[in-house]
């Protein structure tokens, strides 16, 4: 007994086991904030001893290269959660980081966060360089160990893998944080993937109580009397004209309207939101598919899934969409973007969408790049070329347009560089994202004076968003905080971050003017714009006419946990592994939830709320494949 425990512990076997488990320690402790050394081996390790057990029973010959190989992938994958955490401020699940390829240059602004004392991860590989130098004399690791202790090792976590399985299978996975510090990080991928790869209740709902979803229930559980589209108030007022719908990367509401060392840092808006309608309390909404979650939601008012980007899951559909809706409307519907039509399945997405055409980044080319594609100079001159000629050729067209340059980490050619910032600002993420942005601002004043020559501003629509934040996660240093504290007069909130501009703007038509202070989100922008066009869709949607509707109830998840949600006063931040509810008042952003004897009670009912509405999307979703 004593000869095998001794052969034992001078094993790869133990070494690797010791070594793992500190790092399953760390892991923890550095993203979940978390230091519990019994959760790391009991939910981690028992699936790595099913590994290394395996690889003693097994091989006689060539372990070391399966441990030094296991090792490093595990390092390499913690260092990999540990970035993409700082970036996106969320736990990346198995399905992110299959994904990382479809990124773009969000790779290149992920590698700046990493730290030196990531390497920690690494550090074994050297310490057993040094024991490989003195093995003569330590024979240390040896690679003999007891089969029956292995095969002992191995049905014990075998045990409780399974087990630990079986009792979380079944339970939602609100925050993946959350549940990974209360269910382990592999126990969070497992279940995961078997409420995605299962007919789970979510997927089977449109065959129960989902199928009775109507949009009068839709609205009753946001809080709104239902009215029918066509009943509104200026319902049709720009029936015929075309629909141009810029979606501009990044842009954040809080620097509308603003000035910077007496400069403003979009001019062209600006001016602009005196003949629009502006919503300045309009949220964000995307899952992990950011920019082309934003497209799915700008066109379908559908809710995206989540954790996974909802452009993998749509090829072969047909959703109900604003293509469609228009195309039964003669409308020749285009989207264009300077970017690989591949990223993010933009190729699948685009037919799925129903666009009679895209343009792409073969379509745009690669001169005057800017980041990872043509400067949105050259995007908008060769968009407007490709409007004139399907003006010509159809009576009436929706162009979905989508600028680029704005996109982290916002570096810009000196010669494109607008604004004179304070010295404070040179060089720190907040004056490049200040910079970029009055660039866009710029180029797209030119895109309006060139839609104006061309006779396509008076019969259009044109609308405007944003589609995510610039400025979030830990790319954002202490010295940014405190430039966007004092830029804004307030801290830098969870609100600020998510709060996103859109405009919408009529020519002509001086009632389609003014600030609408409704609370509003992303899947909201569609049903908008049918209003404006008169066109009333016949499919279910999650969204209203936010020039209608005064009460709102909006889900978001992946960057908030899964219950998290918007209504008319509040934005409700479900609890996660670091932090209890927050509650958030949209009007003094600060944090309330101290005012509330329980915050979770109060808002349970509104809670609920959201989770149904997610789950009739979702179900909705899958009863369309």
């Amino acid at each position: 007994m004593k000869e095998s425990l001794k052969r034992l512990l001078k094993s790869y076997f133990f070494f690797f086991a010791v070594v793992l488990t500190l790092k399953f320690i760390l892991l923890r402790y550095w993203l979940l904030y978390d230091f519990n050394p019994f959760a790391s081996f009991w939910f981690e390790m028992s699936l790595v001893l099913i590994v290394i057990s395996m690889f003693e029973l097994i091989f006689k010959r060539g372990k070391l290269v399966l441990y030094l190989f296991l090792d490093l992938l595990l390092s390499s994958l913690f260092v990999g959660m540990l970035i993409y955490e700082r970036y996106f401020g969320t736990i990346p699940t198995y399905y992110d980081l299959s994904q990382l390829n479809q990124v773009g240059s969000v790779n290149e602004s992920m590698w700046i966060l990493f730290e030196k004392t990531d390497l920690v991860f690494f550090v074994d590989f050297p310490i057993l360089v040094l024991l490989w130098i003195f093995t003569r004399k330590w024979s240390y690791p040896s690679i003999k160990t007891s089969k029956l202790a292995m095969t002992g090792v191995l049905v014990g976590s075998l045990i409780v893998t399974i087990v630990n399985f079986q009792m979380n299978k079944d339970e939602a996975v609100l925050d993946n944080a959350l549940f990974a510090k209360e269910n382990g990080f592999f126990q969070t991928q497992f279940v995961q993937y078997y409420h995605e790869n299962s007919k789970s209740e979510t997927t089977l709902a449109f065959t129960g109580e989902e199928q009775n979803v109507t949009l009068k229930r839709i609205q009753e559980l946001k809080g709104n009397d239902y009215v029918q589209m066509s009943e509104h108030e200026n319902f049709g007022i720009a029936k015929d004209r075309n629909l141009i719908v810029i979606q501009i990367e990044s842009l954040q509401d809080f620097v509308i309207g603003k000035s910077i060392n007496g400069q403003e840092i979009t001019p062209t808006i600006n001016q602009w939101l005196g003949d629009s309608l502006y919503f300045p309390d309009v949220y964000q909404q995307i899952g992990s598919g950011n920019t082309s979650d934003a497209e799915f939601l700008m066109n379908t008012s559908l809710y995206p899934l989540g954790n996974q980007a909802t452009t993998e899951q749509v090829g072969g559909m047909q959703l109900p969409s604003l293509p469609h809706m228009l195309g039964d409307e003669g409308y020749h519907s285009v989207t264009m973007h300077a970017d690989d039509v591949t990223y993010w399945n933009r190729d699948e997405l685009y037919p799925a969408l129903g666009f009679d055409d895209y343009y792409a980044k073969e379509f745009y080319g690669e001169k005057d790049t800017i980041g990872f594609g043509p400067s949105d100079g050259l995007f908008y001159e060769r968009s407007m070329d490709a409007l004139k000629e399907i003006s010509s050729n159809h009576e009436n067209f929706y162009a979905h347009v989508l600028s680029l340059t704005s996109h982290t980490p916002f570096e810009m050619p000196e010669e494109k560089k607008g604004l004179r910032l304070p010295e404070a600002y040179e060089g720190t993420l907040t004056g490049n994202y200040m910079q970029s942005v009055h660039y866009a601002d710029q180029v797209l004043g030119d895109f309006f004076e060139d839609l104006k020559e061309a006779g396509l501003w008076d019969n259009s629509v044109i609308a405007l968003y944003g589609d995510h934040s610039g400025l979030h996660g830990k790319l954002l240093k202490s010295e940014d905080q405190d430039l966007l504290k004092d830029f804004l007069g307030e801290r830098y909130s969870l609100l600020n971050r998510f709060n996103i501009p859109f405009i919408v703007s009529v020519p002509g038509e001086k009632e389609v003017t003014g600030v609408v202070d409704h609370i509003g989100g992303q899947i909201d922008m569609m049903p908008t714009l049918l209003n404006l066009l008169g066109v009333e869709p016949d499919t279910i949607y999650f969204g209203h006419n936010l020039w209608h509707y005064s009460e709102n109830l909006l889900g978001m998840r992946y960057y908030v946990p899964t219950s998290s949600f918007f209504n008319k006063e509040t934005f409700f931040i479900a609890k996660n592994s670091r932090f209890d509810e927050r509650i958030l008042d949209l009007t003094s952003n600060e944090r309330i939830e101290n005012d509330f004897e329980n915050p979770s009670s109060h808002f349970e009912d509104e809670r609920k709320d959201i989770l149904k509405l997610l789950q009739w999307s979702d179900a909705y979703f899958e009863s369309l494949k």
